[in-house]
Formats: C-alpha cells, sequence, structure tokens
C-alpha cells in the first residue's frame, strides 16, 4: 500500500512537473526554445522513464516523494555532474543514484527521516 501511495505520489509530481514546464516552454519565443532544447530533451526522456518503467525502484521513489519538481531536481543534479547522461533509462537511474548519495552525504551529520534520507535536502 505505501508502494503504491508513493508511486503515485511521484508520477502525479512527475506529470504536474513536466505539464508545467512544457506549458512554459510554449510560452518562450522560438530563439529561446532553441536554446533550451537540451533541457527539453531531458524532460521528455525522464518523463518517459517515470511513465514506462516499471523497474524504478522504491528507494528511487522514497526519495523523489518529498521533491515538488522531482524532474527540475533532477535536472540540476545533471547539471552538477559532468559525467552524466540521461539517453537510457540505465543513465537516468545514475542521475538519481546521484542525487540519492549527494543527500546521503550532505544528511550524514543530521537526523535522517524515516527513507533514510533528509527530507530537507533532497530537493
Amino acid at each position: 500500500m505505501v508502494k503504491n501511495t508513493l508511486r503515485k505520489t511521484v508520477n502525479r509530481a512527475v506529470r504536474r512537473d513536466f505539464s508545467r514546464f512544457r506549458a512554459s516552454m510554449y510560452r518562450k519565443p522560438q530563439p529561446e526554445v532553441w536554446e533550451a532544447s537540451g533541457r527539453i530533451h531531458f524532460y521528455c526522456c525522464v518523463f518517459e522513464y517515470f511513465q514506462y518503467n516499471d523497474q524504478i525502484p522504491m528507494k528511487y521513489y522514497a526519495l523523489l516523494s518529498s521533491c515538488r519538481r522531482p524532474i527540475y531536481s533532477l535536472w540540476e543534479t545533471y547539471l552538477r555532474y559532468e559525467h552524466l547522461s540521461y539517453l537510457t533509462w540505465e543513465d537516468i537511474n545514475g542521475v538519481i543514484k546521484m542525487l540519492l548519495e549527494k543527500n546521503r552525504r550532505a544528511s550524514s551529520e543530521r537526523r535522517l527521516g524515516d527513507h533514510g534520507y533528509d527530507q530537507n535536502i533532497a530537493c
């Protein structure tokens, strides 16, 4: 039951984040959309990852459940670490793992939440 709730919460947040991003892109002039093409591609790949992948580990859902904008949080992680990619589901797993690891390192001296991560740092 908790697993399904986490999945629904994260998937709903992913859809909402993607929809808002897409709407913001529609309002931009063409040159700005062209400049943002890499980010658009990232958002589409991550959206499809959550839409079609039924093998996502629950620890990823637990981490991302505290994110208001999960795709944006992954985008920021991707930008911070140059070696990351997002073209395959395995690559997206790597971005999520990096966010999880970053969160674990940052919260190692803090009291951890119920899921083993500090919800204030995650996203």
